[in-house]
């Protein structure tokens, strides 16, 4: 059995092309179960088809620009070369002259003009480079770089550190668009009240921002073990809202946060009204992200990392209850959770005094008792952790009650998505910290979806401005006259 591809194109300028492929299948091969085409096959046909196509693409675009667009004259060719521009359907090789500027237009000047690689700086398609970054910031280079061989024809599974180089490339690119988009969508940042009748029942009226740290193993040779990394979730609504937005950066620069905080708002829709709520861990880098956000914001403390300390206290506490008389054991367990309750209700004056209360009285119960210094310890770290933080302490029953978000549970979740699958825990590695920052722009542009948007952005277009002068200038007769 024989079959026979023939395609047929046609463009603008040149006549139309054609050309033809055979495959030939065997009753053998049927026989044995090779029904249909195989992936060589396929891979085949899709390397051959790409490089006609692009062979008559680039000879398109070349005669395209030899026409002078000023005088309707061709420039000239100074001489030929080969470039080799890698597509996801294998490698092609073109011709690619150089040419002159037109001589009508433009004598003396003899710089020269690439088209081919005008069309391919990277001497890879966009398509090709987005495939690999996709794959290169979800597994390792090598993982990607197999599977790209497998299911693609001419790309080699040894050079996995192409795949890097391009995965990093798109990554700085990115960086590149988001910059621009800071600079050219800034939010107004000044004290803006909300102007419209108050509706505490709406859920989108609040803005959320969760952030969190994530901590990256650091190349050998260098200072620390480890760097930070800033993880946020920002998000409109409260519990159940629709999925937010992401942004991530090594270091915890306050003027980088500053800028990605306010890109995230407006990519919420945020216009200026609205309520702006920061939940962090306590960490005081964090802390300052209120500060550089629009106002008023407000800042709470993560109930998590509360209930974090709570809970040895309260285990602690359960242990050395048994020893006591039963009137004290039932006193002494209601004290505990007493302060569990105070701290949800945001009494935090009331929950610092018992604190107090609970750790002089233990001092004097029993000395020597190994469960009354570790509980001590415990409800003495509490209270450091609650005077540093005491103006982030809220009501977090009644934020519960009302849907609206008390922790920071959604930037966890994107601290191990973004980071511990791919960096720390799944796969154990050492990073620097460019490189980190830059394969995490690309792995949070996949989380959100816009990776395609985000690459494809361009600065909006400034008007001219004209200039007008108070002279004006005499004819040349009349000033000479």
């Amino acid at each position: 059995m024989r079959w026979k591809i023939s395609i047929e194109g046609s463009d603008e300028i040149t006549r139309g092309h054609r050309f033809e492929l055979e495959i030939e299948k065997s009753l053998d091969d049927l026989a044995t179960g090779n029904l249909g085409l195989s992936i060589e096959e396929g891979k085949a046909i899709m390397a051959s088809l790409q490089l006609h196509i692009v062979e008559q693409q680039c000879a398109l675009y070349v005669l395209f620009r030899r026409h002078c667009q000023a005088c309707g004259g061709a420039r000239p060719i100074k001489d030929y070369s080969t470039r080799t521009i890698r597509t996801v359907y294998g490698a092609v090789t073109v011709e690619s002259p150089r040419l002159y500027p037109c001589r009508r237009c433009m004598p003396g000047v003899d710089f020269t003009i690439t088209p081919v690689s005008e069309l391919c700086p990277d001497r890879a398609t966009a398509e090709l480079m987005t495939l690999t970054a996709k794959l290169g910031a979800l597994m390792p280079y090598r993982a990607a770089a197999e599977v790209l061989a497998e299911f693609l024809p001419g790309q080699t599974p040894t050079r996995h550190t192409t795949l890097r180089h391009r995965t990093l490339a798109v990554g700085k690119r990115l960086e590149e668009k988001e910059e621009q988009r800071m600079f050219f969508e800034q939010v107004d940042t000044k004290e803006r009240r909300q102007r419209e009748l108050p509706l505490p029942e709406d859920p989108e009226r609040e803005f959320v921002l969760s952030i969190d740290t994530a901590h990256i193993p650091q190349i050998r040779g260098r200072e620390t073990r480890s760097f930070e990394a800033v993880i946020c979730h920002a998000s409109r609504g409260g519990v159940g809202s629709d999925r937010g937005v992401l942004f991530a950066f090594s270091g915890t620069s306050r003027r980088k946060m500053r800028a990605e905080g306010l890109l995230a708002l407006k990519r919420l829709g945020y216009e200026g009204k609205g309520d702006i709520t920061v939940i962090t861990d306590g960490e005081e880098c964090l802390k300052c992200l209120k500060s550089v956000l629009p106002q008023p914001a407000k800042h709470i403390l993560d109930w998590f990392h509360i209930a974090m300390k709570l809970r040895p206290i309260e285990q602690t506490a359960a242990w050395l209850a048994r020893r006591l008389p039963a009137d004290e054991q039932e006193e002494f367990l209601e004290d505990i959770a007493a302060v569990r309750w105070r701290l949800w209700n945001g009494q935090i004056d009331r929950a610092i005094d018992l604190i107090d209360r609970l750790f002089h009285d233990l001092k004097a119960d029993e000395q020597g008792s190994t469960a009354i210094v570790s509980l001590r310890g415990g409800l003495l770290n509490l209270r450091i952790y609650m005077e540093q933080n005491r103006g982030s302490i809220t009501n977090y029953g009644a934020r519960y009650r009302e849907g609206k978000r008390i922790a920071s549970t959604a930037a966890e979740a994107s601290v191990n998505n973004l980071v511990a699958r791919r960096m720390v825990k799944k796969q154990q590695m050492r990073w620097s910290e460019c490189g980190a920052n830059l394969l995490l722009q690309v792995r949070v542009a996949l989380a959100n979806g816009d990776l395609a948007e985000r690459l494809a952005y361009r600065p909006p277009v400034q008007p001219r401005q004209t200039i007008i002068s108070p002279f004006v200038p005499l004819p040349l007769f009349q000033r000479a006259a």
